[in-house]
């Protein structure tokens, strides 16, 4: 289709080419093609055809509710996998008010996936009516509770492939629903995420008493507020306190206290960061420092960590090279030398520097310089050099530590190298 403002051009240039034709007096058959050119070029526009593909994300399902008496929407987002791997289960996030924050689960679902923070997992929107919303989750509470666990879960698990790990996120009364369904179903889902939840008051005592149960299994609440929403605050204030008391042995309880948000925000940052906090063992694991390596065990939490991750996802125990050189650049950073022997004899040295990139491999050889070890540093680039013909770094650094030995004869052999190479790129 075509604008107004191209019906404007094209009669603007019929108009004018008329003028011409009245000016100059124009005739004959040629001018009469002319014309005719004019025209189907200017006509052009008003019949071209702009054409596209449905953009969808996921699918609508109807859910005809005996606890609710009424039709009920749903929204469910696969995995791009979903259907190359036929055996797979998947964890699934049930998102209350979908309408509202489905999409957007989607998009961080992808982010996560794309950035190996979090393995794949199915997303299912549950639709609320937004003039019945807040009766829905406070007085029809147990009500929709019903309809969640009974219809909603029923309907995905036996349509999809699902694994036994569930989550749970709603928003603002929406929060104050999921506290609801901890204290009331512990068992249906893994982790509860509610942002801002509202009311909150009564509940304390409850979530306190679930806290101290010895039979129950353990679970994850994550939730937050920002220090500007004043009744909200004051509830997961008094949520915090509560949970500051050492008697909270079978709930993982993580608070997430916001800056610089509003009411309307807190859901999008929340639903980040507490599906991060779920799936918190899935990334390659990452240490602020040396000082963070240490307090946390050493390599014991190291190999700890990728042997309770390879339980929960079915990964291997084994480091990346990006891993293992993360913890050794720790180390150098420190300017710890024997940490830094440590962790590279864990990773049978030699070997795990052959799997590094050129910049990282050399950053080894040039902390074996630093620490005077020029025998290792030589080895290390000396495999370099094979293994990287055409690198100048590996050369000069070769050269340098020859230099600091006093072999000024090899050092300037490998100057020399360095340079005709560089003549040559």
């Amino acid at each position: 289709m075509i604008n107004s403002l191209e019906c404007i051009q094209f009669l603007f240039g019929l108009i004018t080419f008329g003028l011409l034709l009245y000016k100059n007096k124009l005739s004959g058959m040629k001018n009469i093609i002319r014309l005719y050119v004019v025209i189907i070029t200017a006509l052009n526009p008003l019949t071209a055809q702009i054409t596209g593909s449905d953009n969808i994300v996921g699918k609508n399902y109807t859910i005809t509710s005996q606890i609710l008496n009424e039709d009920r929407n749903i929204e469910v987002y696969l995995p791009e996998s979903y259907y190359k791997a036929p055996e797979k289960t998947y964890p699934v996030m049930y998102i209350l008010d979908g309408q509202r924050f489905f999409l957007h689960t989607v998009s961080l679902h992808q982010t996560f996936v794309e950035f190996s923070l979090t393995p794949e997992f199915i997303i299912v929107g549950i639709n609320n009516i937004q003039s019945r919303r807040n009766a829905t989750f406070s007085s029809g509470a147990k009500l929709f509770s019903n309809y969640i666990e009974h219809e909603v879960i029923q309907f995905i698990d036996q349509n999809f492939r699902t694994s036994n790990d569930r989550l749970l996120y709603g928003w603002a009364y929406g929060g104050g629903f999921v506290l609801q369904n901890l204290i009331s179903k512990p068992e249906l889902f893994n982790t509860y995420l509610a942002a801002s939840p509202f009311p909150v008051f009564s509940k304390i005592k409850a979530l306190d008493s679930l806290s101290k149960q010895s039979s129950t299994v353990k679970k994850l609440l994550y939730y937050s507020s920002d220090i500007n929403e004043a009744v909200v605050k004051r509830g997961t204030d008094s949520l915090n306190a509560m949970f500051a008391k050492p008697n909270s042995k079978h709930l993982k309880v993580f608070y997430q206290g916001l800056h610089g948000e509003e009411h309307r925000s807190t859901p999008y940052t929340t639903l980040y960061h507490g599906i991060k906090r779920h799936f918190y063992n899935y990334p390659q694991l990452k240490l602020t420092n040396l000082e963070d390596y240490k307090a946390k065990g050493g390599m014991d939490y190291v190999y700890s960590y990728y042997k309770q991750r390879a339980i929960d996802y079915g990964l291997s125990t084994d480091l990346s090279s990006f891993a293992k050189y993360a913890l050794a650049r720790h180390a150098i950073n420190a300017d710890d030398y024997l940490e830094f022997e440590n962790i590279i004899s864990n990773f049978n040295g030699q070997n795990f520097i052959d799997e590094l990139r050129l910049s990282r491999a050399c950053e080894i050889a040039d902390f074996y310089k630093t620490n005077q070890k020029y025998l290792k540093s030589i080895a290390v680039y000396e495999s370099l050099i094979i293994k990287h013909p055409k690198a100048i770094r590996p050369l000069q650094g070769i050269s340098d530590v020859y230099s600091l030995m006093g072999q000024h004869k090899k050092a300037k052999h490998y100057t020399k190298k360095a340079e005709a190479l560089a003549r040559v790129n």
